[in-house]
């Protein structure tokens, strides 16, 4: 775990280290591949990639989870992604979003597997994690999360939270696994107490933790 007092001291070394895979992926393929959450933690994160000076246009951007709901709600990942990280030098950037059948819960999930086959083995997987230790949209206590963490290949899944709007898209835990690089980004006590206790409890980032590239932590 890499630890840090404050996020305003994570966050540039995280973003040079993120910068560095993602230049390197477009030097020797010729393209990257960069899979985000949503919240309020990564937010300062993604601010700083937008300022960094690589080649934009060849990297495809996607979700690693959504709310299912309309693309300029204020609960939409996709819109924070936009109006942040969408910006500065990645104002060409092109992200791929997870709602793209708003009339149709059902039909919007077979449209995102089609449409997110490209990011299978991605370059860079940003994960986020809740003091109720469930990462991307994989929840405690909730059947369709347990099928993501069961599934033995990548899928994209509807999945229901325990709080408003219940309505998630997520990454299965195949697909999650399948990146290059995976990086955990969480703050407090509380979800570092959460963390640490994984490994002896139901919470969904225990499946992950063996596979992630680094662990980004600030006190506050």
């Amino acid at each position: 775990m890499i630890h840090f007092k404050e996020m305003s001291d994570l966050e540039p070394e995280m973003c040079q280290n993120i910068s560095f895979i993602l230049a390197h992926a477009i030097k020797t393929k010729g393209h990257a591949t960069l899979l985000l959450s949503g919240g309020g933690t990564p937010k300062g994160l993604y601010h700083l990639l937008s300022l960094q000076k690589i080649e934009w246009n060849k990297i495809e951007i996607g979700l690693v989870d959504e709310r299912f709901v309309a693309s300029n709600s204020p609960y939409s990942n996709a819109k924070m992604i936009k109006d942040i990280l969408i910006q500065n030098e990645a104002k060409n950037a092109k992200l791929s979003e997870m709602v793209l059948n708003i009339e149709d819960y059902e039909t919007n999930c077979e449209r995102v597997n089609e449409e997110y086959k490209k990011f299978k083995c991605a370059d860079v997987v940003i994960l986020g994690m809740g003091g109720d230790g469930h990462t991307a949209s994989i929840f405690p206590n909730d059947i369709k999360s347990d099928q993501c963490l069961l599934d033995k290949s990548p899928a994209i899944r509807n999945t229901t939270a325990p709080v408003y709007p219940e309505h998630r898209i997520t990454l299965n835990r195949p697909f999650i696994q399948s990146a290059e690089n995976t990086f955990l980004l969480f703050s407090g006590a509380s979800k570092k107490s959460i963390f640490e206790k994984a490994a002896n409890a139901p919470f969904p980032i225990q499946h992950f933790k063996e596979y992630l590239t680094a662990i980004y932590y600030a006190e506050k």
